[in-house]
């Protein structure tokens, strides 16, 4: 006759069957979420597993050129440039759990020995796999987290990583023109945070993402209209402005991405099976909420004629230099960016000239929310070449002795821990488009 201390020994020694190695994680994410998988797509446990007591990696920002040009008998001064730093991020903790009753062990238990062993498995298989969907949407939710230096940046946090704390369109003074260069992510408290991975974007100025900005008063444009750029000054108090008043040249959506392109230096994939073919083009993404989607579903239906033969109106599958346009849905509600406190109108100045003394950085709004300070889709281009899940060795989603709830006698409780971080060793090889409004 089944028991439950037979099916709790049953969990305890047979072990998991979903949480078994990377490829596991990357077979079980791909059915489950977006950026996440592609993130994980194709690499090796060697780049995903670790040890260690933090993540760390070296990066070189400079060259420190030694190249010079010399006479048959000059005398050579040598140098030994220092040229590399460190890249560190802490180890983040997170835990799931299986839970069963008496009741519901005995009730599924077969008539015979081989009946039970059915009965177990099935039932082990339900609650590993609704474990496992819980934990994978987890760790996509944490990817669109509002940035917050206290829990991403700090060794007491509790957050890993996001992609808004690496991918930014808050702007900072890097000097010079305007650079169109994320700094410090956003965190609601007068962008206070001043260092990503423990090192300061406003002093190592490639240790930036890109930004492009597009006129998001094209949204509903007329076809005579969609390609003509917008003349407009980014003063001080706006985002984008990073060295006082700069007068730039707004064009359309796809400008932007043009520019975008050709500064990540992405590579386009020669056909679309290639795309899917190989991981390094797999894992160039451009992710965008429903409406951003949309948005550019409508200015590809206005371009239209001057476009390639395209007979389907729907453009279920859109694309830009044949990477996917790709619609995550957690974009649809995650509060990352920047807002008033109170409702905030678009104006000709974008920023409704709303200046960081009066609470300019007060709050984290959705992306066309009321006291959002620019309304209108953004569209990230990510590099997962760059960006990267890091698990640790011994903690690689470990399953732990089944427990007794202790003021529910009748139920079990089985823990599954994780520590992992995400980790970006390169911040200028992602960009983000983004929205000003023009009229």
């Amino acid at each position: 006759m089944p028991s439950i201390q037979t099916f709790n020994d049953f969990m305890t020694t047979t072990g998991p069957s979903y949480l078994t190695s990377a490829d596991a994680v990357i077979n079980e994410a791909v059915k489950n979420t977006y950026a996440f998988s592609r993130l994980l797509k194709g690499k090796t446990t060697e780049q995903t597993v670790q040890g260690g007591n933090e993540i760390r990696d070296v990066i070189m920002f400079d060259d420190s050129r030694t190249y010079d040009h010399y006479q048959p008998n000059d005398t050579f001064t040598w140098r030994n440039p220092q040229v590399t730093d460190y890249v560190r991020a802490p180890w983040r903790f997170h835990i799931d759990y299986m839970t069963w009753t008496d009741a519901e062990v005995e009730l599924n238990g077969g008539d015979s020995s081989a009946g039970t062993k059915v009965a177990y498995k099935r039932l082990k298989r339900i609650k590993e796999q609704r474990m496992w969907t819980s934990m994978l949407n987890g760790f996509e939710e944490d990817l669109w987290a509002p940035p917050s230096a206290a829990q991403m940046e700090d060794e007491t946090g509790k957050l890993p990583y996001s992609l808004p704390y690496f991918i930014t369109e808050v702007g900072g003074n890097l000097g010079g023109a305007l650079q169109r260069r994320g700094t410090r992510p956003f965190t609601a408290a007068a962008n206070t945070s001043t260092t990503v991975m423990r090192l300061d974007p406003l002093t190592e100025t490639r240790w930036t993402n890109i930004v492009e900005i597009y006129d998001s008063s094209l949204r509903n444009p007329t076809a005579s209209a969609w390609g003509t750029p917008t003349a407009l000054t980014l003063t001080s108090n706006t985002v984008y402005a990073q060295n006082g008043a700069e007068t730039i040249s707004l064009g359309t959506l796809f400008n932007a991405m043009d520019l975008m392109f050709m500064r990540l230096k992405y590579e386009a994939p020669a056909t679309r099976a290639e795309y899917f073919e190989k991981d390094n083009l797999n894992r160039q993404m451009i992710l965008s909420s429903r409406s951003g989607v949309q948005l550019y579903r409508n200015a590809l239906r206005l371009s239209n004629d001057t476009l390639v033969s395209y007979q389907d109106a729907s453009y279920s599958s859109p694309q830009y230099a044949g990477v996917d346009v790709t619609y995550c849905s957690d974009l649809d509600t995650a509060s990352i960016y920047p807002a008033h406190s109170t409702t905030v109108t678009q104006t000709t100045v974008g920023y409704n000239g709303v200046v960081a003394a009066s609470g300019a950085f007060s709050a984290f709004g959705i992306e066309e929310g009321v006291n959002t300070i620019v309304k209108a889709p953004r569209y990230y281009f990510v590099n997962g070449n760059y960006l990267t899940p890091i698990f640790h060795a011994k903690r690689y989603f470990k399953t732990h002795d089944v427990l007794r709830h202790p003021n529910q006698p009748f139920t079990y409780v089985q823990p599954v821990d994780c520590w992992s971080n995400l980790f970006c060793n390169s911040r200028q090889r992602h960009g983000i488009v983004v929205p000003l409004c023009t009229a």
